[in-house]
């Protein structure tokens, strides 16, 4: 906390907060401990140090988030620390969330990173993109063995109900997004997790258990970065997969490290870095090595993507019957169940994509026969397969077919909130080819 400065002003809007709560000073005091304890900050907030900042001293980063996430919390608004007078330090949160260190480190960039996305401070990592330091965190995850000690000695217990709720959660937030686009409910689901997670990796759990709760809240983050990547935020969804990545390493789990990879490879395409998409992809099918059937025929079917982009129509035909082979075989294998969602229509949805960018009309065109006799009960989706549809009478060059898919593709999207798509559909109403991974 910096000292009071002679001119120091009273903070009127802090004081308000606290009248409109009928909070005492004591009583927030309580609760900002309560938060910084069940995060795990090493600092002791009494009342006289709320009491100083009602005076007009100024918390740190650390404490001044704390505060505003106990005052957002209880007002249902956001309480940005500049509001305030406070320092935010967000821009520290942009760098420290870019590097690659150990479990506590990517539990606390975590909670920082979804308290930030609750807020909806899309300023702070909205365009800073790093394509260099993924790499390096691709390599250690590939190379390195599970980490040797997984159990957690915080105050709050961890219980089976707990990561149940999370895995609940995470599934009906993949469904929404897939409903509505990642700009809908991406801040609810932040807050839900920073309230709720948060205290999780920070609490008491054995080894068994935190294998169970890493994994959990791995999906839970991926559900955040795709819905990130779905509203064009690629720096924060590049943030969220790397300390993904860090608790999938701690517990060994390749088969969750391909899928980080896979939306690695998503990500390097907005930024039309072809040669790194297909890096990517293929350490997702390095990874996969001895995963799930299921697991390797979604790694093998990105690949058929990135060689498209790659402008290598043979090795998309050989990705393509890759991983159909895979996925038949997993018709009699139990894949995991955050992969429950990747069928036989989307499997050929994205095998028309591929087709369609490597020029292979023909079989984009059988590969989308099988996707759309299958129901699409997800909004997006089906724009998705429309784009490719549209894109396929382009090659063909059916202007007549062109027009009316596009049409329809767009009466489809009109109560998506995904600036991805919109982007997308704005390319193919511009004649341009297609691109968006």
């Amino acid at each position: 906390m910096s000292p009071r400065s002679e001119k120091a002003q009273r903070n009127e809007l802090l004081l308000k907060h606290l009248e409109t709560l009928d909070w005492s000073i004591s009583g927030f005091a309580r609760r900002i401990a309560a938060r910084c304890e069940a995060i795990h900050l090493p600092y002791m907030v009494v009342t006289s140090t709320v009491s100083r900042w009602c005076k007009g001293a100024t918390p740190g980063d650390d404490l001044a988030a704390a505060a505003c996430h106990v005052l957002s919390a209880a007002l249902h608004q956001v309480v940005a620390p500049e509001s305030l007078g406070w320092p935010s330090g967000t821009g520290l949160v942009a760098a420290q969330s870019l590097e690659y260190l150990d479990v506590s480190h990517a539990a606390r960039m975590l909670s920082r990173l979804w308290a930030l996305d609750a807020m909806g401070r899309r300023n702070v990592v909205q365009s800073a993109f790093s394509p260099s330091v993924f790499g390096p965190a691709s390599r250690e995850a590939l190379v390195m063995p599970a980490d040797a000690v997984i159990g957690g000695r915080g105050q709050h217990k961890v219980t089976a109900a707990d990561i149940d709720l999370l895995d609940e959660q995470t599934q009906l937030y993949g469904k929404l997004d897939s409903q509505h686009g990642g700009g809908k409910f991406r801040g609810v689901f932040a807050s839900m997790l920073d309230t709720h997670a948060t205290p999780m990796l920070n609490g008491r759990f054995s080894a068994r258990t935190g294998r169970r709760l890493y994994g959990s809240v791995v999906d839970a983050v991926l559900a955040m970065a795709s819905m990130a990547y779905d509203d064009q935020l690629p720096g924060l969804a590049q943030r969220y997969d790397l300390q993904a990545m860090r608790l999938a390493q701690a517990i060994g789990d390749r088969a969750r490290i391909s899928r980080i990879h896979i939306h690695q490879a998503r990500l390097a395409a907005t930024q039309g870095g072809r040669a790194d998409v297909l890096a990517h992809a293929r350490s997702a099918v390095l990874a996969a090595e001895g995963a799930p059937p299921l697991v390797r025929a979604y790694a093998c079917v990105t690949e058929a993507r990135a060689w498209a982009l790659n402008e290598q129509p043979d090795q998309v035909v050989m990705a393509v019957k890759r991983s159909r082979e895979f996925f038949a075989r997993a018709q009699h294998n139990t894949g995991p169940a955050w992969l429950e969602w990747f069928d036989l229509r989307e499997l050929e949805g994205q095998a028309a994509w591929a087709f369609a960018v490597a020029g292979l009309v023909e079989q984009g065109r059988q590969a989308l026969k099988e996707a759309l006799a299958l129901p699409a009960d997800q909004t997006r989706d089906m724009v998705e397969l429309l784009i490719t549809e549209a894109e396929l009478a382009r090659l063909r060059g059916d202007s007549g077919g062109l027009a009316a898919v596009t049409q329809r593709a767009s009466q489809a999207s009109q109560h998506l909130m995904s600036r991805r798509l919109s982007e997308r559909l704005a390319r193919l109403k511009a004649g341009e080819p297609l691109r968006g991974f």
